[in-house]
């Protein structure tokens, strides 16, 4: 048999690759993180990656909004008016939310959790207090203002899995995060073994369940922000190769369980800042280490190709009650401030698609000036 030269083994590693990306099976992926700053502010930054287009719009919906969650057959489950006003991202044309903060500072988002998410049953009689899975973010921002409240009503409720025709009649497997302003949070999943509620270290992403994450970091607890001191072997010295020696080994692939690590890493190991502005430039540059450029994951579904890409991501000022968002196509951070808005039952319903035409660079030309020497 002939020995495989250098340049055909990478020719088959990289075949190996491009099949390996290609087959995945759901490749719906999203990252979330915490970040606090000196003065107190909380800021939670979060990415959607998506195969299909969630042409999301951006939403200001004031108190006193009358609910219902819907249950099979069109009957009516739970009903409720809202307390709260809201500042949210949509999703697929449906009056849902996929993240987003209400006026006192109590953020939700709903991350993509496929092959674990079980909901429950509607028991007879339980009507009154059952929610559609996609109803449930919306939900806890119009009635809740700590994540105390959300931990003491959810066993209380059945929150039963609805069927998006929108992406193709499934039952959207998810879990949610919940924060407040003191950066108190709460990880949501309901699974085959019932509803658990975790306390959040700060970073979440997508499937398997939130304990396996948290068992996992076990194996990057050697990640460091220093560089290595060089290694003497029989009197000669090895001196790491560059920069960044410290984070060797960790995941650099698209999987939660890599994002989990590196994004956690980013934000526990990067210099604490004193702003809410700098917090919020932070966890922006955190969800760039995450970040999916469109076609580097492919999906195959009934022949057609699906290419899970970051669409949009959100940095969320929980003490200042703003929302800062980018697109795709367009990275200039844009910020809506929910102060600016009259939240009392009188108030309006305000919306806008976030996509918007490209934007180009900024030229920049005209503001340079001469030189003294």
């Amino acid at each position: 048999m002939k020995k495989l030269t250098v340049y055909a083994l990478a020719i088959l590693a990289l075949a190996i690759l491009v099949i390996l990306i290609s087959t995945q099976g759901d490749a719906r992926a999203c990252t979330e993180t915490r970040i606090m700053s000196k003065d107190g502010t909380c800021v939670i930054g979060r990415s959607m990656e998506f195969a299909q287009e969630v042409n999301s719009n951006v939403i200001v919906q004031p108190r006193g909004q009358e609910r219902v969650s819907k249950l099979p057959g069109d009957k009516d489950g739970m009903k409720w008016t809202s307390k709260y006003g809201v500042l949210y991202l949509d999703g697929f044309g449906l009056d849902i939310a996929v993240d987003g903060l209400n006026e006192k500072g109590l953020s939700v988002g709903a991350l993509y959790f496929p092959d674990a998410a079980v909901y429950q049953e509607v028991e007879p009689g339980g009507e009154s207090k059952a929610v559609a899975s996609i109803d449930l973010a919306l939900y806890i921002l119009q009635n809740f203002a700590t994540v105390d409240e959300v931990r003491g009503a959810l066993p209380n409720i059945a929150v039963w899995g609805e069927r998006v025709e929108a992406l193709g009649n499934i039952v959207v497997p998810l879990h949610w995060s919940v924060y407040q302003p003191d950066g108190s949070g709460i990880i949501i999943e309901y699974t085959k073994d019932g509803l658990t509620v975790y306390d959040s270290i700060g970073v979440m992403t997508n499937s398997p369940e939130y304990s396996w994450h948290l068992t996992n970091m076990r194996n990057f607890v050697g990640l460091n922000s220093e560089n290595a001191e060089p290694v003497v072997i029989e009197g000669i010295s090895f001196a790491a190769t560059g920069q960044g020696s410290g984070l060797m080994s960790i995941p650099g692939d698209p999987t939660p369980p890599a994002r989990f690590i590196r994004a956690g890493a980013m934000a526990y190991l990067a210099n604490k800042v004193d702003t809410a502005e700098e917090a919020v430039n932070l966890a922006v540059h955190v969800l760039n280490t995450v970040d999916i450029p469109i076609g580097t994951i492919r999906n195959f579904e009934d022949g057609k190709v699906f290419h899970d890409y970051t669409q949009w991501i959100v940095a969320k000022d929980l003490t200042n009650k703003v929302l800062y968002y980018r697109t795709y196509d367009n990275m200039n951070l844009r910020a809506v401030e929910l102060k600016k808005f009259d939240l009392g039952p009188e108030g309006k319903k305000f919306i806008m698609p976030i996509k918007t035409d490209v934007i180009g660079a900024i030229d920049v030309s005209s503001d340079l000036k001469p030189a003294e020497r």
